[in-house]
């Protein structure tokens, strides 16, 4: 709390006084040396540029389009947010994010100034920002993620942010010490070190573990800006792409499949016999059209096909699992389509009489996915058709093959779904894993209503 209220007097300062001498280089002079454009200052009002209190230049890291929607972290008195609001255009959006309320307030002021309606300004953290899942086609920021005591929650909150293959463009202090980063915080530290840009920065590897780690790619440090704040920080710019879902996911289970015995793994059922029994007690009939989505390896395939279901889609993300549900099938998985595709994007000509998801559904923990995989389930049955569900309960583990996930009850799944799908069924399983120990699912059954 000392630290948050350290930064907001020194910024709530530097609100009030633009002029005021705080150590380190601020204006247009500054922001001269940085590399802004020209045609930013022609096209700004003139006053706005004694706060400009940059780093380095973001916008030197790609390009921004016109209609596009940005993000600003540390938006302060909204330079660069109205150098984005500039580039995007009156079709876009430039959303500005500060945690000093004074600066908000000059941001939203230094708007009205530049006749920009396509600004937004929130007061807010950096770690849990008022907006919703894939927002932004670009966030940029300049000299405000180090002032955050837990650069992981940061990226996570970026990354949710971002679109599927957004960017992120940032200029940032970090540490040129030799010293190894021990971790992320430095919370021992004091609030005016904080506030300075001394304590809270990090190595400029530790800085890009920790956006690999939240799932961005590309990763590339462009530069260093020569901008100081002690002997041991300098400035520096980077950019990044939001790997999109489909790709980290896709990545992550084919390297499973590729590399592990699906037959050890902890979600393997040696038989199936419970969605088998489900689904038989559906008595939908040897024609009835089934969808596994998600099927891995597993052996439910196997099972249907020795039963006499004639029509059988099997769909997964990975293509690695599939092949080797193909080569155990041999000849018959000719009575079978497969697919590979991100369940959340799937769309058929067909239309099915059940939806079996064993656990996908689990994996998804953005709202927005659990909105676009409902979609998709929605889009597959046919009226009155049947989906077979089973998550983890409130009992069971918090995480499967090294990922999160979201455990469900009842009211829970209750509150996910959309109109037009209802909960009919809900039960309670254990499952035996192949190492001796049990874990506990969920199973929901429901059905699609007619439109």
């Amino acid at each position: 709390m000392q630290k948050h209220q350290q930064i907001i007097s020194l910024y709530s300062a530097l609100a009030d006084d633009p002029t005021k001498a705080f150590g380190w280089e601020k204006g247009r002079g500054n922001a001269l040396a940085l590399g802004y454009k020209e045609a930013w200052f022609e096209a700004l009002p003139s006053q706005i540029w004694d706060y400009c209190a940059a780093v380095g230049n973001p916008f030197e890291q790609g390009e921004i389009g016109s209609g596009e929607c940005i993000v600003d972290l540390g938006c302060g008195a909204g330079v660069d947010l109205m150098i984005a609001a500039f580039l995007t255009g009156p079709k876009g959006r430039a959303i500005g994010i500060d945690i000093t309320p004074k600066m908000v307030d000059k941001a939203k002021e230094h708007a009205l100034l530049a006749g920009f309606s396509q600004v937004e300004v929130y007061e807010s953290d950096f770690e849990s920002i008022p907006l919703e899942d894939a927002t932004a086609d670009v966030v940029i920021s300049n000299g405000a993620i180090n002032l955050s005591d837990c650069k992981q929650s940061v990226f996570a909150e970026i990354y949710r942010l971002l679109k599927p293959g957004g960017r992120l463009y940032f200029a940032d202090i970090i540490d040129t010490a030799k010293a190894k980063d021990a971790s992320s915080c430095c919370a021992t530290t004091s609030g005016t070190d904080w506030a300075n840009c001394v304590a809270g920065t990090l190595s400029q590897q530790k800085l890009m573990q920790i956006m690999a780690e939240a799932g961005f790619d590309e990763i590339e440090c462009t530069k260093m800006t020569g901008y100081k704040t002690s002997a041991t920080t300098q400035g520096a710019t980077f950019r990044a792409r939001k790997i999109p879902s489909e790709e980290r996911s896709k990545a992550h289970w084919d390297n499973v499949y590729s590399t592990k015995d699906y037959t050890q793994v902890l979600w393997h059922q040696r038989s199936p016999d419970l969605s088998l029994g489900l689904i038989e007690a559906l008595r939908l009939g040897k024609e009835a059209a089934i969808i596994d989505v998600g099927c891995g390896a597993s052996l439910l395939a196997d099972r249907l096909i020795e039963k006499g279901y004639e029509k059988l889609t099997l769909l997964d993300l990975s293509r690695t699992s599939l092949e080797i549900l193909k080569a155990r099938l041999g000849s018959a998985a000719d009575k079978a389509e497969f697919v590979c595709a991100d369940v959340t994007c799937f769309r058929s000509t067909k239309k099915f009489d059940l939806w079996h998801d064993r656990a996908v559904f689990h994996f998804l923990l953005h709202a927005n996915e659990r909105k676009a995989y409902f979609e998709a389930l929605h889009a597959a049955l046919k009226d009155g058709g049947k989906a077979v569900i089973s998550t983890f309960s409130p009992t069971g583990p918090a995480m499967c093959s090294g990922l999160e996930i979201i455990q469900y009850d009842e009211q829970k799944m209750r509150d996910e779904l959309p109109k037009g799908l209802e909960l009919i069924e809900s039960k309670e399983a254990l499952h035996l894993t192949p190492k001796e120990s049990y874990q506990d699912y969920r199973y929901f059954i429901i059905e699609k209503t007619l439109d």
